[in-house]
């Protein structure tokens, strides 16, 4: 592709994450036999809330999958995710690199794209990864060195900005360990207590 001005949007179709669909069924299926078989309505209401946000992530899920994608101009990078888009210009960009993705989490992708600013932070790039773009390599290359014309400076890697980029990829990983054990010791203690 030539010039800077692109957008990368849903180009394949997406699998089907058939897990969460089959979690999502069990808890509807819960709702109607529960509401049809419970004497107890004092329950009503955290039930209808869990209903709400499972509709609402239902929701999130089909807006993503029409609204998401990435958008370049001379202006710097926008990542349009389902309620809110988000900006960056070119001179807070620090590096848009593709990593690796454990496990595959996003629509069948290997391989995912975050633009990094200048603080450390990352940015997820919508539909910019190897399982909606054919020659996914050459096109990021592409990119970085389209894009390093509008930057005013060539692509270096800087020690400060690597260290917040480390230190952020760690808090990253402290708080997925404390959600996942949250989540465990919520289960077991509903186990022990039943």
């Amino acid at each position: 592709m030539s010039g800077i001005e692109r957008a990368y949007g849903r180009r394949r179709t997406l699998a089907i994450a058939w897990w969460q669909a089959g979690i999502n069924a069990l808890i509807g299926v819960y709702f109607v036999l529960d509401a049809s078989t419970n004497p107890y309505v004092s329950r009503r209401g955290a039930e209808i809330v869990i209903l709400a946000l499972l509709l609402g992530k239902i929701a999130l899920v089909l807006l993503y999958r029409q609204r998401g994608r990435t958008i370049v101009g001379t202006q710097g990078i926008s990542a349009r995710n389902a309620v809110r888009t988000a900006t960056r210009t070119w001179h807070d960009v620090y590096d848009i690199r593709a990593e690796l993705n454990p496990g595959g989490r996003t629509e069948n992708a290997q391989w995912t794209t975050y633009a990094y600013g200048n603080d450390g932070r990352r940015m997820l790039l919508p539909y910019f990864d190897d399982w909606q773009l054919p020659d996914f390599h050459a096109e990021l290359a592409d990119l970085r060195a389209e894009s390093a014309q509008h930057r005013g400076m060539a692509w270096e890697l800087r020690p400060e900005v690597e260290d917040r980029i480390r230190r952020r990829a760690r808090h990253r990983t402290v708080s997925a360990a404390v959600c996942v054990t949250a989540v465990i010791a919520a289960a077991a203690a509903f186990v022990l207590m039943a």
